[in-house]
Parts: C-alpha cells; structure tokens; sequence
C-alpha cells in the first residue's frame, strides 16, 4: 500500500492547458492563457506575469476589452450595400437615425441608398406631405450593424423650401444649390454643411447643432440655442436677422441692414460692414463686428 502511494506522489504532473491570442501588430501573444494561471503581454513584449486565481473566462473579457480598443479606431467603412429608390413628388427633406445626407439640384427626382447589405431595408425612405423622410425603421436600432459601417443617402431633386436634420446627422450638398426660399432646421448634435444662392434663408439650430453655409442670400433669418452654432461668415447676405441664446455661437457677413438680439451668454459677430444696426444685449450676451 505505502508503494502504491509513494508511486503515485512520483508520477509526473501533466503540463498545464496554454492558450495564446496574438493581435495586429504584436509579435508576440498579449495574452496567455494556462489553466489556473494568466500572463499579459505589453505592448514592448515585456511580460506582466502574474499568477492569478482566475478562470478563462475573466481572461476573455480582458481579450474582448482589447480588442474593442483595437476595433474602435479603425476607420469608418462605406456599406456594401447599395440601393436606387423611386421616390418622387417632395419639396423637402427630413433625415434623423445618425444617416448622412448628400443633396444634389437635378431636373430629375433620385435617392440612392448606401448601408451594410444587411441593413438597406431598415433605411426608410417614403415622401409624407411633400416631405421626404429618411430616417432607420422603428425597432431597428438594435439589430442595426452600427459596427464602423456608414449609413448614406444621396438625394437629388429638383425643388427644396424645407430642410430637417435630427439626432446625430449630416447634411451635406454636393455643387451649388440655386433656390428661391429655404427653411433649414438642424438640432440633436446634428451637422448641415451647404453652399447655395437663394432670395431668402432661415437657419434654426438648437441642442449642440452645427449649420455652416455659404454663398448669396438678400434676406437671412438666423436663430441659434442652446450650445449650438451658425457659421454664416461665407454667406454674403444683404439683411440678417439674428437671435442667439444659451452659449450659442453666430457669424454672419451683412452688408445692408443688421438686427442682433443676444441673450444668455451667446454670441453674435458680424462683418461686412452692415448701413444699419440694431443691437441688443442682455444677460451676458454678446454683439460684436469682426
């Protein structure tokens, strides 16, 4: 009995189970993985070793937490999939759901979608009241592959007087658009970039929006809240009327008649020289010539 035992306290141990992952760029594995024991690799290739009571699976969250950094900065990639929508009849357009927008004057009404291949049918485009809507189907966000992957609309028509952007979208335009009135609305950390000629333009951005026009305009209504800004300094306008509140920024470049109000810590500059002003500031606010 004792030899029995004393054989079996000799026998040799069985090498312990060793998983390496190896990432991009590293020579050597960041992680190792030994049963009952895990060791990191730095960047240098220096080991971090460490014997730990742990199990793989506090390992593999480890793993999944460096390789989401190593994901989250890659590039933003152009969808595989692409789509032309026969969508006519609008006189605006409103887009929302984080989707970019690309708006191009045309004597013919187009949409053309680009998204994951997976995800084209969940991009709405349907025309409500003249209104093109273009926005992710309700429901969809969470089975949306959000993943680095663009979602984009080019748009091109033939009339625009409405303009809407919501919740984390960009509109840009591609060429000069010539219009006769435009209403343009951008709130939700959304962005409008646009260069056009118009008779007359009015620009409202609110809740950290961004609107940055340039071009011709005779008359420009201009309103900015709550943190959000409108560069105008490109736009040569013949008379603005501008009002900005709550830490908001306007640049505007009149050359006529200017009326500013200013209220709550915003800002007004205006250039161009303007005949006429009137000027009025209150709590904080700001109306300056550049």
């Amino acid at each position: 009995m004792y030899l029995q035992q004393l054989s079996k306290s000799l026998k040799p141990k069985q090498p312990a189970e060793e998983t390496s992952f190896i990432m991009a760029n590293h020579q050597q594995p960041i992680l190792t993985l030994h049963q009952g024991e895990t060791s990191i690799v730095n960047k240098s290739g220096n080991i971090n070793s460490g014997t730990m009571k742990t199990n793989k699976l506090f390992a593999l969250i480890l793993l999944g937490i460096a390789l989401f950094q190593v994901n989250s900065v890659q590039a933003v990639k152009s969808g595989d999939g692409r789509q032309t929508r026969q969508v006519t009849g609008f006189h605006g357009v409103s887009v929302s759901s984080g989707i970019d927008l690309y708006l191009t004057q045309k004597n013919v009404e187009e949409v053309f979608v680009e998204a994951d291949s997976d995800d084209l049918d969940k991009i709405i485009t349907r025309v409500e009241s003249g209104i093109l809507k273009i926005y992710v189907k309700e429901k969809s966000w969470f089975s949306m592959n959000w993943n680095n992957q663009s979602r984009k609309v080019y748009v091109s028509f033939i009339s625009l007087d409405k303009l809407e952007a919501s919740a984390g979208s960009d509109v840009y335009s591609q060429g000069v658009l010539s219009l006769n009135e435009l209403d343009m609305d951008a709130s939700s950390g959304s962005d409008i970039k646009l260069e056009l000629e118009a008779n007359e333009l009015s620009v409202e951005s609110s809740s950290g929006s961004d609107i940055n026009v340039k071009g011709k305009v005779n008359v420009l209504q201009a309103s900015a809240s709550s943190g959000s800004d409108i560069n105008a300094s490109e736009l040569h306008a013949k008379k603005c009327i501008a009002s900005v509140s709550s830490g908001s920024d306007i640049r505007v470049n009149v050359s006529e008649e200017l009326d500013a109000n200013a209220s709550s810590g915003g800002d007004i500059t205006y250039s161009g020289n303007p005949k006429t002003k009137d000027i009025n500031k209150s709590s904080g606010g700001d109306v300056h010539g550049k």
